[in-house]
């Protein structure tokens, strides 16, 4: 049967999690927390017996209907109702964590990292299905332990507004994933909940994980609520579910489609153990290639099974044993007047290229350095935007304020620029490398658009060319500098890639999908030949990594391989 087992999901209290009984000292600093945030002056102790009860009787609602409800309706509705609902409503998902943290304890159980690793390193796909009234406890349990990327789901009740017993939340999970509950296996540790549900849902098959402190709690004589198996360590699973034959790319493919897409390693920091499970998951999500980006280190590197095949590109300063935010401290650009500090640049660059080539990639991802590395003003700008009073006259004058600035500033540093360039393209040329500059996010940054046609200017579109950044682009035109098209528009012949995601206001870096752009509209400028890469900020879900990708596919970004 295991043979047949596509995917593992799990539960989360007393499965991946244990709680335990808080210290009434925790206990009483939480409630005064809370009460801080209302504005109150009660006695922590009673406060708390009157939220208990509160609490107890929603639960008890809860069990009943197999509901839940969001934060805001939990305590608006349930835990405060006597009081202002815009101010309970504002602070429900803190008042919440205050709540849960007043009452237990939460940790991982020890094995649960390594089992949740070795599992997906086997070759099942995971995702979570659990019962709570908390949307962000188990996002913070999987960033702390570094695992986000390896549950392909996570389906919460907080969230969809159903508990199990309902087996809707499995089903659910099954969707999302694409997959025949059949092909599934549910562990968890309550009979009532997560055996009536799994087996409602038509898993093939529901493990329950003993609990050493409730175990009466997991005893029926109903064989009905009868797992298939009971285990005494997370580590169990790991003797009963074997590793899954090795597929090739082809019976890959045949399963999931294969998109001409890159996915950034930006994506990677602190969701994976290391940069080969990111690997993993980017060729399940459908992704053909990768593109390594200028957080990547050479001990990240070390070790790992690179397949030349597996790369597109290459973003310097890769590998970053000297950080991108060291770079710009000591202004070791490209851009860098100072020779010697121009000269440190230039080597930063030149490690990239050795990379490249050694990986074999065609590509590397340039930044060209910058005209001042004071934002304030564009800070100030920005702020603006956010706050919904852009083109005031204080933002037209910080504008203006800010061309002027740049003006006066940018000869010697775009000199600058253009001499590291040629001797960047005589050291990338010995190889067959091509460079790819970056249209860049503030407007202090080199190249602005017209100093764009300067460089390029430098070599031919065999050697130089840009990389398209849409979100770059998009916050540049919210602040009133360039459009969005114009770089289309002059540059779409010289374009090597695209970096792709979305952007709401002036933040960018979220999966297609989240925020304001239209993809569809970049489709005539995407010409053969160009790569095209997500370069996504590691808040975004693996979900929505998925979501965004077919997306894409949709608007024909991207198409299958």
């Amino acid at each position: 049967m295991a043979s047949q087992i596509q995917a593992i999901l799990f539960d989360i209290g007393g499965t991946l999690r244990r709680t335990v009984k808080q210290d009434k000292v925790v206990t009483v600093q939480k409630m005064l927390e809370i009460l801080h945030l209302l504005g109150s002056d009660q006695s922590p102790e009673e406060f708390y017996q009157c939220l208990s009860v509160r609490g107890e009787a929603y639960h008890n609602w809860a069990v009943e209907t197999r509901l839940e409800l969001s934060e805001g309706e939990l305590w608006t509705r349930w835990m405060l109702p006597d009081w202002p609902a815009e101010l309970v409503s504002q602070q429900a998902v803190q008042l919440n964590q205050l709540w849960r943290k007043a009452n237990g304890k939460r940790d991982p159980l020890p094995e649960t990292k390594e089992v949740v690793v070795e599992l997906f390193r086997r070759g099942y796909r995971l995702g979570v299905v659990s019962n709570t009234t908390s949307s962000t406890e188990v996002p913070q349990l999987f960033k702390a332990l570094q695992v986000t990327g390896l549950f392909e789901t996570v389906v919460l009740s907080c969230l969809v507004g159903k508990r199990k017993g309902d087996s809707a939340l499995l089903l659910e999970a099954t969707r999302r994933m694409d997959l025949q509950p059949e092909k599934c296996v549910y562990i968890g540790n309550r009979p009532n909940r997560d055996v009536v549900a799994a087996r409602q849902a038509g898993f093939a098959q529901v493990l329950l994980l003993r609990d050493p402190y409730e175990p009466e709690k997991q005893q029926s004589d109903d064989p009905t609520l009868q797992p298939d198996r009971f285990i005494d360590n997370l580590k169990d699973l790991l003797e009963i579910f074997p590793r899954q034959p090795r597929r090739t790319r082809r019976t890959q493919s045949e399963e999931l489609p294969v998109w001409s897409a890159s996915l950034s390693t930006m994506w990677a920091m602190k969701n994976f153990p290391n940069l080969q499970d990111f690997f993993r998951t980017a060729r399940r999500l459908g992704f053909a290639c990768i593109e390594l980006n200028h957080q990547v280190d050479s001990t990240m590197l070390a070790g790992l099974e690179l397949d030349p095949v597996q790369f597109s590109s290459v973003h310097e300063p890769c590998p970053a044993d000297i950080s991108t935010d060291t770079l710009k401290a000591r202004d070791w650009l490209i851009s860098a007047q100072d020779e010697e500090k121009r000269c440190k640049g230039v080597a930063a660059v030149k490690r990239s290229i050795d990379l490249a080539h050694t990986l074999r990639v065609g590509v590397i991802v340039v930044h060209a350095g910058n005209v001042s590395a004071d934002m304030t003003l564009e800070y100030k700008l920005r702020a603006l935007i956010e706050a919904g009073i852009s083109m005031s006259d204080e933002f037209l004058i910080l504008r203006e304020t800010m061309v002027k600035s740049r003006a006066a500033l940018v000869e010697p540093r775009l000199a600058a620029v253009q001499k590291s360039l040629i001797e960047l393209l005589e050291y990338a040329g010995r190889f067959g490398i091509r460079l790819a500059l970056e249209n860049r996010y503030h407007y202090m940054d080199i190249p602005i658009l017209d100093e764009m046609a300067q460089l390029l200017e430098l070599a031919g579109p065999d050697q130089l060319g840009i990389l398209y950044d849409v979100g770059h682009a998009q916050a540049l035109d919210r602040l009133g500098f360039f459009p969005h098209a114009a770089w289309l528009k002059r540059y779409a012949r010289r374009m090597f890639g695209v970096h792709l995601h979305d952007v709401t206001g002036v933040n960018d870096h979220q999966a297609p999908g989240l925020g304001e752009i239209d993809f569809s509209e970049l489709v005539p400028y995407l010409l053969e030949g160009v790569f095209r890469t997500l370069e996504l900020q590691p808040a975004n879900t693996p979900e929505q990594v998925k979501a965004g990708l077919r997306l894409l596919a949709r608007s024909g970004c991207v198409q299958p391989l």
